[in-house]
């Protein structure tokens, strides 16, 4: 069996400093990277390939017009989704142990999210009336990044006379060369972690358009092994990651969308968001330009909840417990934040659009993340305040002790001396009650000076701590 169209979008998740928003910008202009907006519809078409005609204005129906002012706003802001694309058309070629691969990179976008998400989306089209086994196989061996283990070892890209071995350097090399300046640097929470700590396996998501010849059979088994991207195994058969059958029908049931079966189905797993379709030409024409619209941008923002989730995530694990109560507060403020502005349960108008949804966030995990993110920091926000509290409730107790001893003493009998023309040798006079009252009064001046010192100390430290974090996000 053939795929006869074949249309990939790597999705490069990033974590970006905030601090450098403006000069990142600048960048991407110097580079080609223009801000996307809707009514440049003569630029928008070249990023597709050809005879794609997207209808950009069809997605201001498809969203909530809370989510369409985040997703399709022109106005470039922090707050909002800022996308950046260019058009590139420049072919490669992959090669593995059975097939060699022919691919025209059509564009790249670089989504600048809020928080300091960033998405980088390759767009990718392989030959015409490719075999299946190795278009399955193209998406298994591109997504990803760093091949360490067998099954992932085995391909070589061509690209613009270069040859690469693996993605992450075809990616920071040649599509967006200076992107990785601008990373957010983890080293100083630990030496050993990775330049994006939370991305899974350090594989692309991916999301794929195949059309298969008019009729062809779309079977339980080719759905899951495209959800699964299953190409071929080790003697060049077609592969499939699972032998029971039972498991398979029961994969495909839960994640696949069949709406408009049984010549087109849309399978959502946590590997890929991948289209299936056997329809006329026409038809295939009206759901690759959905695949480029509208299920781009439902996948952006659900792929956005599930990193900015597991930054979060990450980032209040590696908390050390007894010091950053102000990271904790910050990261109650940002699931706040983020909460309020962006985390909508619904974010489509339509119905396939609010049905999709429900597949992205059972496959991502979302309101089990979100959940359970949002109970982990304010319950450790909680158990610091009260360790604050019962810190603070100490000191109390040793400065109301020292008022009311030196508020005997002090005040009969030390006071009134220290009012007058006082001479220090008159101290050697003291009896034992004045000397007690001396000794009270000055190690509570002395307490008084070192508690005012060490809150201006801490409010010190955590200023420039608030403004580094700042300057590194």
């Amino acid at each position: 069996m053939n795929s006869l169209k074949t249309h990939y979008v790597f999705y490069y998740p990033f974590n970006y400093r905030q601090y450098d928003f403006v000069k990142l910008q600048q960048i991407l202009k110097r580079n080609k990277f223009y801000h996307f907006t809707i009514d440049e519809e003569e630029f928008n078409e070249t990023l597709y390939g050809t005879d794609i005609e997207v209808s950009h204005q069809l997605l201001k129906q498809f969203f909530y017009p809370f989510m369409e002012e985040k997703l399709l706003n022109d106005e470039i802001s922090i707050r909002n989704f800022n996308r950046y694309s260019k058009k590139i058309l420049c072919d490669g070629k992959m090669k593995t142990a059975f097939d060699e691969i022919p691919f025209t990179l059509l564009s790249a976008d670089i989504n600048l999210c809020p928080f300091g998400i960033g998405i980088l989306a390759v767009r990718i089209q392989l030959a015409d009336d490719v075999d299946l086994n190795a278009a399955l196989s193209f998406g298994h061996f591109f997504r990803v990044l760093q091949p360490k283990i067998d099954e992932e070892l085995g391909a070589e890209i061509t690209y613009d006379n270069f040859v690469f071995y693996n993605t992450d350097e075809l990616i920071l090399k040649k599509i967006a060369p200076f992107l990785e300046q601008f990373f957010v640097d983890y080293s100083s929470i630990h030496k050993n972690i990775s330049k994006i700590p939370f991305f899974e396996d350090e594989r692309m998501y991916v999301s794929a358009f195949f059309h298969l010849e008019e009729g062809a059979e779309i079977d339980e088994h080719l759905l899951y092994r495209a959800g699964q991207l299953n190409g071929r195994d080790k003697n060049g058969d077609p592969y499939i990651s699972s032998s029971n059958k039972e498991y398979i029908e029961r994969f495909v049931q839960e994640h696949c969308y069949e709406r408009w079966a049984p010549k087109f189905h849309i399978i959502t797993t946590l590997q890929g968001h991948i289209h299936l379709s056997s329809v006329n030409d026409e038809s295939m024409k009206k759901y690759l330009n959905s695949f480029h619209s509208v299920s781009y941008y439902t996948l952006l923002i659900h792929y956005f909840y599930k990193l900015m989730l597991l930054k979060l995530v990450f980032e209040h694990s590696e908390l050390k417990f007894s010091k950053d109560k102000d990271i904790v507060e910050e990261l109650i403020e940002q699931i706040t934040k983020f909460a309020s502005r962006y985390y909508f349960s619904e974010v489509s108008a339509r119905s396939e659009g609010k049905e999709i949804s429900h597949y992205f966030r059972k496959a991502f995990r979302i309101d089990g993340l979100y959940r359970e993110t949002k109970e982990t920091l304010e319950e450790l926000y909680r158990i610091q305040e009260d360790r604050s509290t019962d810190r603070l409730n100490k000191l109390i107790f040793i400065l109301t002790i020292f008022s009311m001893i030196s508020g005997i003493y002090g005040m009969n009998l030390v006071i009134e001396m220290l009012a007058e023309p006082f001479n220090i040798s008159e101290i050697f006079s003291f009896t034992f009650f004045e000397w007690i009252a001396l000794i009270l009064m000055v190690f509570g001046l002395l307490t008084l000076a070192l508690l005012i010192l060490n809150q201006v100390y801490k409010y010190s430290i955590s200023y420039y701590g608030k403004v580094n974090r700042r300057r590194q996000r």
